[in-house]
């Protein structure tokens, strides 16, 4: 179950999966901190 959902593309996250989206957000906040 918990792996279905990890994996599985949600509408709230621009049809991504909470993986990726998770993904995202790290690679934004080192792009981030590398600007400061």
């Amino acid at each position: 179950r918990d792996d279905y959902n990890h994996h599985r593309p949600h509408t709230s996250l621009d049809g991504l999966t909470p993986w990726e989206y998770h993904q995202r957000s790290v690679e934004d906040q080192t792009l981030n901190r590398a600007n400061l």
